[in-house]
């Protein structure tokens, strides 16, 4: 049995790994917003009224997904920022439910476009070497 150097690539995440991680985050972020988000607080009648702030990580998490990842040809790289713009995007859904309830379907949604927009259909073709 041999084993593995220090010189030899690591072996590359299979696309499965990279629709699992997707789909239970997509499916996770809905089933946490009908659960979790039911229990949470009514509006408040002085409740902060920068809503919009909310869509900042879902933005911020788009700007990662279209302008930084198309960049990105390495798996080894691109996976962190994958599970880092998906985790932006669902911190959206959060502050909706606790910071801005009385609007957290608008916030809810931005949190699941931010994640469907992370559809894992570029995984292929991420070169599985190292750098």
């Amino acid at each position: 049995m041999t084993t593995p150097t220090s010189s030899s690539p690591q072996p590359a995440q299979p696309l499965v790994v990279w629709w699992a991680l997707w789909a239970a985050f997509q499916i996770g972020i809905v089933f946490i917003y009908f659960k979790l988000g039911q229990s949470a607080s009514a509006p408040h009648s002085h409740e902060p009224s920068p809503w919009q702030l909310g869509l900042l990580p879902a933005l911020i998490s788009g700007a990662i997904r279209w302008s930084i990842f198309p960049r990105i040809r390495n798996a080894q790289k691109a996976l962190p920022l994958f599970i880092i713009g998906i985790a932006l995007a669902e911190v959206s859904c959060f502050l909706g439910m606790f910071i801005f309830p009385s609007h957290k379907l608008p916030l809810f949604v931005a949190s699941l476009i931010g994640i469907f927009q992370f559809i894992p259909y570029y995984a292929g073709r991420l070169d599985s070497s190292t750098e």
